[in-house]
């Protein structure tokens, strides 16, 4: 893997972005690689798009508009990436190029989508893609809200395979950064819940110690012997609760790859 990835679209949230993206980069001693696709596709395609009215001389124009847009994006790239930071600049479909590239490195970092849940899952965008594509980790950052340090990491655990392999990046990150880790599960048993532990017996449900032998299994499953907090709580609502009141810098969830729908927590989130 050739370094941290922090892709932008220049907007607001790019600059969190890039600077959550280069303390990671510090942390892991990788470089940073700084990316924005220019999403001239419509330029590109008029000759397509406009075959029936086509005006050939048209074309020296659509050409010197698309790299007008590249040396533009060049130049605001430049000014906004940190000191020494290499830059990428494609032209085509942003998720296309992005997606490709992630796979090149060790993380992507990417903007969040929408402030609340539902809505980061209604809009979707390219960091929804690649979390859900599985491939490579992702560190969605809020405009408002970027990475500082690394002092203290969560991590989401269940008993899935989405959740053992963001044990293991959330384990690495902590090494290399000298932080702590702390593991998080949610239980909760009502007819509507969304995180009845199923890796247990059904009458273990019933249980008073039941929060006790959840952390049990889990650990067994996971192989884990670090910090891990078995709270009450649903869903992602309950994780942010926790995550404020452990002082967490940063929270690490696993990812269903290819799926769109939010199911119980760690297998897809």
């Amino acid at each position: 893997m050739s370094g941290v990835l922090a892709a932008v679209d220049l907007g607001s949230g790019s600059e969190a972005v890039l600077a959550s993206a280069e303390v990671v980069a510090r942390a892991l001693k990788l470089p940073l690689v700084a990316m924005h696709v220019v999403a001239d596709g419509y330029l590109r395609s008029a000759p397509r798009r406009f075959a029936e009215v086509w005006e050939p001389e048209l074309e020296p124009l659509f050409e010197r508009a698309s790299a007008a847009l590249g040396r533009l994006a060049h130049k605001k790239l430049e000014r906004l990436a940190p000191e020494g930071a290499e830059l990428k600049l494609p032209h085509g479909n942003p998720t296309q190029e992005v997606a490709a590239e992630a796979r090149h490195h060790a993380l992507a970092v990417l903007a969040s989508e929408g402030s609340t849940p539902l809505e980061r899952v209604a809009r979707g965008g390219v960091s929804r893609y690649l979390m859900h594509r599985g491939e490579v980790p992702v560190l969605s950052v809020r405009p408002d809200r970027p990475l500082e340090r690394l002092g203290r990491l969560g991590v989401a655990v269940d008993d899935s395979s989405a959740s053992l392999a963001a044990l293991r990046v959330a384990s690495r990150l902590a090494e290399a950064a000298g932080g702590e880790l702390v593991a998080f599960h949610l239980v909760s048993v009502g007819p509507q819940s969304c995180c009845v532990p199923q890796y247990l017996p059904p009458e273990a449900l019933e249980a008073a110690d039941l929060d006790r032998r959840a952390e049990a299994a889990l650990r067994e499953a996971l192989d884990y012997q670090g910090p891990l907090v078995v709270a009450r709580g649903e869903e992602i609502e309950g994780l942010l609760e926790l995550s404020h009141e452990h002082g967490v810098d940063l929270l690490a969830l696993g990812s269903k790859a290819k799926s769109s729908h939010w199911t119980r927590l760690g297998r897809s989130v």
